[in-house]
């Protein structure tokens, strides 16, 4: 960095620290006004950096996202062991353990991770954690599929339950859910959405039984079809997402079914997600 980049970088700082900062209290009560209450099936893709404004702890956030759907509800976040694409980490054959393997989607999630009472999902590609009285059941038979976000994975639990999804500064694009959706109306696509075949994989879980997990991952086409700003752009209009700024930290949670059946309505009525014809 440029000595004009680090004055320009600590001056952000300072301005974020004395002007733009806040607390747990502070991000409990966003939390409410985004209509996060007990009970609720709550996946959190997050992203804190060194100037969102928080003044606490990653594990502070983290009580304060359990007790606001307390243990009746479910909190589930991302833990991926990559940065770069599903099909990438399968073909360096790397197995995902359960225990051992480190979740590379932010800090919140690694400190989530390493929290009492958290299971994770024996996905090769796409696992996740959850913690609440369900949390077992939530990610159990992860690996029994093998599409990570078809409808026998977890993320279609996340719709039965009329889950909802909380992006805590970061951008709609990271939402994994909308992958799921994907899967749901890929006959209606005029492209493969997967890649033929499948990828050798393996997971080991936490009593270190190995599993093989042979499993699909997206097209190339379709990443490069993928426009996914149409969808939030849409969902915006549509009143589906529901925005908040605490700090320096955007916020935004969005209903899953209300997500699903947009989704739907734009394919009924020949619109896409993706470029070209549908």
């Amino acid at each position: 960095m440029s000595w004009l980049g680090r004055v320009k970088f600590k001056l952000s700082g300072l301005i974020v620290e004395h002007c733009l900062s806040y607390d747990t209290a502070d991000f409990a009560r966003a939390l409410a006004a985004l209509g996060i209450v007990g009970g609720d099936v709550l996946m959190v893709h997050s992203s804190l950096h060194a100037h969102s404004g928080y003044r606490d702890r990653p594990i502070d956030m983290i009580k304060a996202l359990k007790q606001a759907v307390g243990p009746q509800g479910l909190l589930v976040m991302p833990s991926m062991t990559y940065t770069d694409s599903s099909k990438a980490f399968l073909l360096r054959g790397e197995a995902m353990h359960v225990r051992r393997s480190a979740s590379r989607m932010g800090l919140l999630t690694e400190v989530f991770r390493r929290g009492k009472d958290v299971r994770r999902s024996l996905s090769p590609t796409h696992p996740l954690l959850a913690w609440g009285e369900r949390a077992a059941s939530f990610v159990s038979g992860h690996h029994q599929t093998d599409r990570s976000f078809g409808p026998d994975s977890p993320f279609q639990r996340l719709l039965d339950c009329d889950g909802k999804v909380l992006c805590i500064g970061t951008i709609p694009e990271t939402v994994t859910f909308t992958h799921f959706l994907e899967d749901r109306i890929q006959s209606k696509l005029p492209f493969a959405l997967y890649e033929p075949g499948h990828f050798p994989a393996t997971v080991v879980d936490a009593e270190g039984r190995a599993y093989d997990v042979p499993t699909r991952v997206l097209s190339e086409e379709s990443r490069r079809r993928r426009r996914e700003e149409i969808l939030w752009r849409m969902a915006r209009r549509r009143g589906v997402t529901r925005q908040r700024r605490v700090g320096n930290t955007k916020m935004m949670v969005i209903r899953c079914n209300a997500l699903a059946n947009l989704v739907d309505e734009m394919y009924a009525n020949g619109e896409s997600i993706f470029s070209g014809p549908c």
